[in-house]
Order: C-alpha cells, then sequence, then structure tokens
C-alpha cells in the first residue's frame, strides 16, 4: 500500500465492513509518511474511531492530531476525560472544545480555558464556567469585551462572577478595575458585596469597604446607611467628607458615623475637617465635656449650652 493513501484504503476497508483486525494489523505494518488527520477523518466520518484506539496509544508522538483523536476516544468512552483535556499537553484545544460544545460544555470550557481561546469561550453558554475564567485571567482587555453593553450574555455573566471564591488580590482588582471601567456601578455594588459582606478574605479590605461604600453614594443611597452600619474597616473621615456633600446621605451618614462607630478619635478627625457638630453630642453623651466644649466652638453652635453647662 502506497503509505500516502492509507487514509483512503483504511476507510474503503471499512466501507466494506471488512474485519478490525485486519484494519488494525495493516495501520500497525505500513511504513513511511501519511496523514494522521486524514486517517482519523476517515474513520471517524464512519463512527468506528475507537478502533484507532491502541495504535493512538502506543505512538508516542507529540502530533495534535494524535492528541486530538485520543480525547475524541475517552471524551466518547468517559473515559477520565477531564483528567486528560488537563493534562495533557499536546491536544488543540479549540479543536477538541468546539468537538464537546454540544456533548459536555463543562468539557468544552475545560479544553477553551486551557488553550486561552478566549473568543471560543465567551460565546459558549456555560456562564459560570465562563466567569470564572474571566476572574482567573484577569485581563482587562476581555473583561472589556464581556462588559460591552452591546454583548447580550453581560448580565448572565456578571450574576455569575463569584470573587467571593478567589484568594488571589490581583484577580479582584482586575476585575474592580473592569466593573469600573465599564461605567456599572450598580453592578460594581453587587460585586463587591459579594466580596466584603460574605465573609470572604478580603471582608476587611479597607480599600474595598471604601470602594463599596463610595460606589453607593455615587449610585444608590438608599443602601449607604447600611453599609455604614455593618462595616468596620472603613476610613470614615474620608467618607465623611464626601457623603456631606451628598443631601440624600448627609443627615444620616454623618450621625451614624459618629454614634454608631464610637470611635471618637475617627469622629474627631472628622470634626476637624468639616466642623460636625453631631461629634460634640457624642463627645458629651460619652462624658467628654471638654473634648465637647471645643467641638462645638469649632462647629460654631451654640444650641446646646445648657447640656454643656450641665456636663450630661
Amino acid at each position: 500500500v502506497n503509505p500516502s493513501r492509507l487514509p483512503v484504503v483504511v476507510g474503503g476497508l471499512l466501507d466494506v465492513d471488512c474485519s478490525e483486525d485486519v484494519i488494525k494489523q495493516l495501520i500497525q505494518v505500513v511504513r513511511g509518511q501519511f496523514s494522521t488527520d486524514e486517517l482519523v477523518a476517515e474513520v471517524e466520518k464512519r463512527n468506528r474511531l475507537k478502533l484507532l484506539l491502541p495504535w493512538l496509544e502506543n505512538r508516542g508522538s507529540e502530533e495534535p492530531a494524535t492528541h486530538n483523536a485520543l480525547a475524541k476516544i475517552y471524551i466518547d468512552a468517559n473515559n477520565n476525560p477531564e483528567r486528560f483535556l488537563r493534562e495533557n499537553r499536546f491536544y488543540d484545544s479549540r479543536v477538541i472544545g468546539k468537538y464537546t460544545e454540544k456533548r459536555d460544555p463543562h468539557l468544552s470550557c475545560l479544553a477553551y480555558e486551557r488553550g486561552q481561546c478566549d473568543e471560543d469561550l465567551i460565546r459558549n453558554s456555560l456562564f459560570k464556567s465562563e466567569a470564572r475564567y474571566l476572574v482567573k485571567r484577569k485581563d482587562e482587555t476581555l473583561w472589556a469585551q464581556v462588559l460591552q453593553e452591546d454583548n447580550p450574555y453581560r448580565r448572565q455573566l456578571i450574576d455569575q462572577t463569584a470573587l467571593s471564591e478567589t484568594n488571589d488580590p490581583e484577580e479582584i482588582s482586575v476585575a474592580v478595575k473592569s466593573f469600573m471601567a465599564a461605567d456599572l456601578p450598580n453592578e460594581l455594588i453587587e460585586l463587591l458585596e459579594k466580596i466584603v459582606l460574605d465573609n470572604t478574605v478580603f471582608s476587611d479590605h479597607r480599600n474595598l469597604q471604601n470602594l463599596l461604600i463610595l460606589t453607593a453614594i455615587k449610585a444608590d443611597t438608599t443602601r449607604v446607611m447600611e453599609y455604614i452600619t455593618k462595616l468596620e474597616n472603613f476610613d470614615a473621615p474620608e467618607i465623611a467628607q464626601i457623603a456631606i456633600r451628598q443631601p440624600a446621605v448627609r443627615g444620616g451618614v454623618r450621625r451614624v458615623l459618629i454614634e454608631n462607630i464610637r470611635n471618637l478619635d475617627r469622629a474627631y478627625e472628622f470634626a476637624e475637617k468639616c466642623n460636625e457638630p453631631a461629634l460634640a453630642s457624642a463627645q458629651l453623651e460619652e462624658g467628654f465635656v471638654k473634648e465637647a466644649i471645643d467641638s462645638f466652638i469649632k462647629a460654631n453652635d451654640p444650641s446646646c449650652y445648657v447640656d454643656v453647662v450641665r456636663g450630661r
């Protein structure tokens, strides 16, 4: 047999129901160059790919066509395909990803992720796997692409973006920056809530707490009071300086910062910046009369002079 003709010959033998043992022996004895891709195609289109398994496993070749065929056989036989796709270095990720899209979307995502086939993975409809891939990929350009307004699957991907699963600060940083760059403040709030409020390793991260409150001040003032009450590691004076410029949150934020937190050192720093009379009232209630008088003077507020005289 002319070696280059082997794929066609094997296809013809299969068409006439030749014994698989004869075909296997023929493949083993042929010496010379022939296309593995063509041989696999001839056998595959006749749904007989498995007959090549012994030959493929014994080849010791790094050729992608060999390992693509092995991947297909293991996938169809459910012979630990996930391990093969994770550990094998030689198959073509795009070929196998496409092959498994309808057979097993999870394996498809695994193959695409291994080869960083971004475009193929994005159009896959397994949103949870895609969202995890985006987080691990740490690519702001890729994030920008999926967060575009014209992406019909943007909402589904955002819903599945679970940063609470990661311990990598860079993954958090890239995702947060990408949401900010896409000008999605409400979606950013949802993202930060999953990190800060869901008891993750980043729950006490000062900058993330600050960002959550500041984003709420900008985009959803109804949540500000809840965050200020729940969180304990944000920069209260800096937050207050911004909050008091927002009429919708001004009064409530100022009082919570001073009365609920009960950190008079932080509150004093706040009063120094904005002459806040509520600090003086809090100091007076805590028994710091001298400090309260100083704060009332700084705030130019004599309204509570009776309470000051009583030392209340």
